[in-house]
């Protein structure tokens, strides 16, 4: 089978030629997978050269036009002819799949409306911003962070945290109902709305979920970390300005800090991975074999785990944190917050979880359309806290995204323990 793209407007028209049998039906998912990654949403097949459609040929059609269907895109065919229109029509599909897609709305007519998106170009990246009816967050942090001083964590230092759906939480975590059954397994958590993730530094490497339904919250230990509660005020969708090696971490915290008009923000991204760059722990800072500072050399091999080159490629991240411009407002977070690129300008406290790659619906969202079906179908592969490789001369490695949506909380209130 030959396959042919080309653009027709906002409109993406995919030419076949040959059969859609068994032995073609990958090779056409392929395409089609592709071209919604690349952030095509409104597809039509044209099927005038194609000869001959196999149930499988069929089923690849159908689940096309289920998945465009899902981002608020669409999918249909155009010109089947013969014994093809004629297998399509026994198999009740015709209907389904040659309803023309509605025109996009022009543009003139967007910037009329106030509840439009706007657009904005900025860097690497271009954004389509909807203002949410939020308010901003406060932020809450807690404990002593790792490697604030080399004495192991105790009972005494663990807390209940709830997964509230109004919150969002990172730092070092286990689940379970006491500090005792959570000794040796404490990692790297996030969570977002309900739903969090975990990496127990147990030496498993196999990671935990959990997830509020009805009126169960879940609750997990915690040694340290950041909470954030209230409302998002911008979502941001974004994408690369031309292909490339996608948007750095950095790129869009600066973005971030610039949309919220705050010194410090909340943040949740969702997004395509171009690679990841982090850590994690390699064992329990509550276990009894604690009390050196994980930080130290030669120590640090042994407490931490870094990834080595870009990692998780092509998955679907879920992200959330904490970043900041240096000095942060009152010196509060500091303690929990680390430089995100090769300077000191910019702080933050971010980890992420990968999926498997999902695509997100188009347009305006909320955080949980987006992060609840990642926890509800799959098990994330990982978490990390991100941070910036800068072990070589020259750029640091960091982590970078293709295309997603971030959304953006200003911190209006920060309140801190003494670590």
């Amino acid at each position: 089978m030959e396959i042919t793209t080309q653009l027709a407007g906002d409109l993406t028209e995919v030419l076949a030629v040959g059969r859609l049998d068994g032995y073609w039906a990958d090779h056409l998912t392929r395409t089609l997978d592709e071209l919604m990654r690349g952030g095509a949403d409104r597809v039509c097949l044209r099927m005038e050269r194609i000869d001959y459609v196999s149930s499988l040929g069929i089923r690849v059609l159908v689940s096309a036009y289920k998945k465009f269907k899902a981002v608020n895109g669409s999918f249909v065919i155009a010109g089947p002819t013969g014994n093809v229109l004629q297998v399509l029509e026994l198999a009740g599909i015709v209907s389904l799949l040659t309803n023309a897609p509605a025109p996009a709305q022009p543009q003139a007519r967007q910037a009329a409306d106030p509840g439009a998106p706007r657009e904005l170009s900025r860097g690497a990246a271009r954004y389509e911003i909807h203002a949410l009816p939020g308010r901003g967050m406060s932020c809450s942090a807690f404990g002593r962070p790792l490697g604030s001083d080399a004495q192991a964590y105790q009972a005494a230092d663990s807390r209940r945290l709830s997964v509230a759906a109004d919150a969002v939480s990172v730092g070092l975590g286990a689940f379970g109902g006491s500090f005792e059954e959570c000794g040796g397994r404490f990692g790297e958590f996030l969570a977002i709305q309900g739903a969090a993730a975990c990496l127990p530094a147990d030496g498993s490497n196999s990671c935990d979920s959990l997830l509020s339904q009805g009126n169960y919250v879940p609750d997990m230990q915690v040694l340290y970390g950041l909470t954030c509660q209230g409302e998002f005020t911008q979502l941001a969708r974004f994408e690369p300005q031309a292909d490339g090696k996608g948007i750095s971490l950095t790129e869009l915290a600066d973005a971030a800090l610039e949309l919220a008009g705050a010194p410090a923000a909340c943040i949740v991204i969702a997004a395509e991975s171009a690679g990841l760059i982090g850590a994690s722990l390699r064992r329990s800072p509550a276990s009894a074999s604690s009390g050196t500072d994980p930080f130290a050399f030669p120590d640090v091999r042994t407490w931490l785990s870094f990834t080595t080159e870009p990692t998780h490629t092509r998955m679907l991240a879920v992200a959330a944190g904490v970043i900041a411009r240096a000095p942060d407002a009152g010196g509060r977070l500091t303690p929990y917050l680390r430089p995100l690129g090769k300077t000191d300008e910019l702080l933050g406290h971010v980890h992420a979880a990968a999926f498997r790659f999902r695509p997100l619906q188009r347009g305006l969202m909320q955080v949980s359309d987006a992060v609840r079906p990642c926890f509800e179908r799959d098990t994330p592969e990982s978490v990390l806290h991100l941070l910036a490789d800068d072990r070589e001369s020259g750029v640091p490695l960091e982590s970078r995204f293709l295309r997603g949506a971030l959304w953006i909380a200003p911190l209006h209130t920060i309140t801190g323990e003494t670590p």
